[in-house]
């Protein structure tokens, strides 16, 4: 793996690992769909992760990409890295250049990858098509998910779910842990603290600053403790999650801070569906935006899927990197 002493580092052009996920999922769908439609972007330079196996009718979404992009193929990291050094340094780079991996890891090893190149500052930030839990666990690895990978790298952060919605957003206090287990975690002080601090890390990106929602743990919040006193003990005018995403409630606040996973992110995914929503991972040193939602296996290789998530991923990503809120 190349380290931030073997590769020169660049600041002029920022480069942005998208990683394409799954190999029988519409992660290379997705992403040359979007690249297809987004285009070239200003000092932007896109690092492709993909397997070097796909089969003739996936090779034919790389047409799309073809249509708007000059594709350099490498089939290592390194590779690319450095002939993007070279190309720099003799004034020869573009910004509708595509640097195409083809490379024989599994998906969980580019995203681990170009988390550590993220780490050594070498990328600039980081896009991630959908990898399923069962296929990172069958490359032998522990991770859930890549969150589960972050906090590998990153040991010492505190990281935390977030979701970029059209009509609202969430942060998920917890994630993927069982329910039975929530309240004992949130009842922690010192994550809680975490918790607080990651949300308002979250608030930085959005232009508004109207405040977020508080949802209580309990139904209706605890109801002043007859329901619970988790609220009565940690929380500050909790609202109750049965009715806190009615339609009326979205222009009230910039995000709703979810207490566990499913609190948050059902009605999420209904309102915003499998086609709209970015998640971001709150508490990293660099931005790394994802499509929110799977590898839709069933679909897959029919040219059916909608790359709408991942181009609202690669669009926030790059805004975010330019330091612009949304």
């Amino acid at each position: 793996m190349p380290t931030s002493k073997s590769i020169k580092k660049n600041s002029a052009y920022k480069k942005i690992a998208i990683t394409c996920g799954d190999d029988d999922g519409i992660g290379l769908e997705v992403t040359t769909k979007a690249l297809g439609k987004l285009g070239p972007q200003k000092n932007c330079a896109f690092f492709l992760f993909r397997s070097a196996n796909i089969n003739k009718k996936q090779g034919n979404y790389l047409s799309l990409i073809d249509k708007k992009f000059g594709r350099f193929t490498f089939y290592s990291i390194e590779s690319a890295l450095v002939f993007f050094d070279i190309l720099k340094k003799t004034g020869s780079l573009d910004s509708g250049f595509i640097f195409d991996l083809a490379l024989k890891t599994c998906p969980a090893e580019w995203v681990i990858a170009a988390t550590h190149l993220c780490k050594h500052q070498i990328f600039n930030s980081m896009v991630n098509g959908p990898i399923s839990k069962t296929g990172i666990k069958k490359s032998g690895y522990p991770f859930v998910g890549h969150t589960g990978i972050f906090r590998d790298v990153f040991p010492k952060n505190n990281l935390f779910m977030g979701f970029v919605g059209a009509d609202f957003s969430i942060m998920l206090a917890t994630d993927h842990q069982p329910v039975s287990t929530v309240e004992k975690t949130l009842s922690n002080k010192k994550y809680l603290s975490a918790v607080f601090r990651g949300a308002k890390e979250f608030s930085n990106i959005f232009k508004s600053k109207k405040p977020f929602a508080l949802l209580g743990l309990n139904p209706h919040a605890g109801e002043k403790g007859i329901l619970g006193s988790f609220e009565k003990k940690f929380l500050t005018d909790p609202v109750s999650p049965d009715a806190a995403f009615l339609k009326k409630n979205w222009p009230k606040h910039k995000f709703f801070l979810s207490m566990y996973h499913d609190q948050g992110l059902i009605p999420f995914k209904m309102h915003h569906g499998q086609d709209s929503g970015v998640h971001i991972t709150i508490g990293l040193p660099f931005i790394r935006t994802s499509v929110d939602h799977g590898t839709a296996n069933d679909i897959f290789n029919l040219n059916k899927a909608n790359p709408a998530s991942m181009i609202d991923a690669i669009r926030l990503n790059i805004k975010l990197l330019n330091g612009e809120k949304i």
